[in-house]
């Protein structure tokens, strides 16, 4: 038996004006009710819990047998030392482990930009502090094992595998790069129907892998979770969703329509239709729904005599037509 179509959503959307190495804010929508809080608490725990990033998970130091040492010449004891490496963020753009040195020698601070890494390796903090030697003399050799994981991995597990060199510290792991994870779920509107919601997720990173890719891991990792519990003979089939190609179908007729059937004031409408840039002096003439919702809030404002109180204006009334600023209109214009 074929069951009734389900309203799925058109992807995430990044907002491309916040959008960093170490932010990004992504709308997924549209969902049918109920749909917000469960895909938003699925993808924040497997953010949070299961992406994979770089770690620095074993350090030997000449003539140094124990972590609990002290190197002479040195600052900061070996303790701190090993605390001062735990902090330096890294990507490893290998499938095995690389290792990477500190070489150096001389009164000085050195830091993470002072490492000897291979091509594999890139730090994202290179201003992270490691150790300082007080002494003109004094050199310090340190050797560091980069490996790829998840999640956090204490130094006991790896303690107990044999076949390591005597001296060699092995460190707690924190491996994920995702710092921190936020959703809100609005309510949003398709065409005549308010009753859908849409996640405004926010994910924040150490820089060492993008917001997009850990975005990409975790829906890829709830997925294959998912098909584990499908048997391939009885996938179910699901009919045609007609309905939602009506929705979007009406969505369609509203991006056509003139800016005239929107009931704006005669301000705002001189401001679209004869306004032009403040920076560039450029006539804009927006003239279709779609020219209106296709720029973001920041453009507007651009507008010549185009303030505040009328940006408020308009996004009231399209609001309560389902629209919004900074919508992908030549996306949606393009389908069905």
């Amino acid at each position: 038996m074929k069951l009734s179509p389900i309203l799925l959503p058109d992807g995430a959307v990044a907002d491309k004006e916040s959008l960093t190495e170490s932010y990004g804010r992504f709308t997924i929508a549209p969902l049918e009710k109920g749909w917000g809080h469960s895909i938003g608490n699925s993808i924040r725990r497997a953010l949070l819990g299961s992406i994979q990033g770089a770690a620095i998970t074993q350090v030997r130091i000449d003539n140094v047998l124990h972590e609990f040492s002290t190197i002479p010449g040195v600052l900061e004891d070996v303790p701190q030392i090993v605390l001062n490496l735990k902090k330096i963020r890294l990507r490893l753009d290998s499938e095995s482990h690389k290792n990477c040195y500190l070489h150096v020698k001389g009164a000085d601070l050195f830091k993470a930009r002072h490492l000897t890494v291979p091509p594999e390796i890139t730090i994202t903090n290179p201003d992270q502090p490691i150790l300082t030697i007080t002494e003109a003399n004094r050199s310090v050799n340190i050797e560091m094992r980069v490996e790829n994981g998840r999640g956090y991995i204490p130094a006991e597990r790896s303690e107990k595998k044999s076949g390591y060199p005597e001296g060699t510290i092995f460190l707690d792991a924190f491996f994920s790069p995702v710092k921190k994870v936020n959703f809100i779920v609005e309510n949003t509107r398709v065409a005549d129907r308010a009753d859908y919601e849409k996640i405004i997720l926010e994910i924040w990173t150490d820089g060492t892998v993008l917001p997009e890719e850990c975005l990409i891991q975790s829906a890829t990792i709830l997925k294959n979770h998912m098909l584990a519990l499908i048997p391939q003979e009885k996938e179910p089939e699901f009919f045609t969703a007609e309905k939602y190609d009506r929705d979007r179908q009406r969505l369609q007729e509203l991006l056509k329509m003139d800016i005239n059937e929107l009931e704006l004031s005669n301000r705002a409408l001189n401001c679209l239709k004869n306004g032009r840039s403040k920076q560039t002096g450029e006539k804009l003439n927006i003239q279709t729904v779609g020219d209106l919702v296709g720029r973001t809030e920041r453009e507007m404002l651009d507008i010549e005599n185009f303030g505040r109180k009328t940006l408020e204006e308009v996004r009231e009334i399209l609001e309560d037509r389902g629209l919004s600023f900074g919508m992908d209109v030549e996306n949606i214009l393009k389908k069905g």
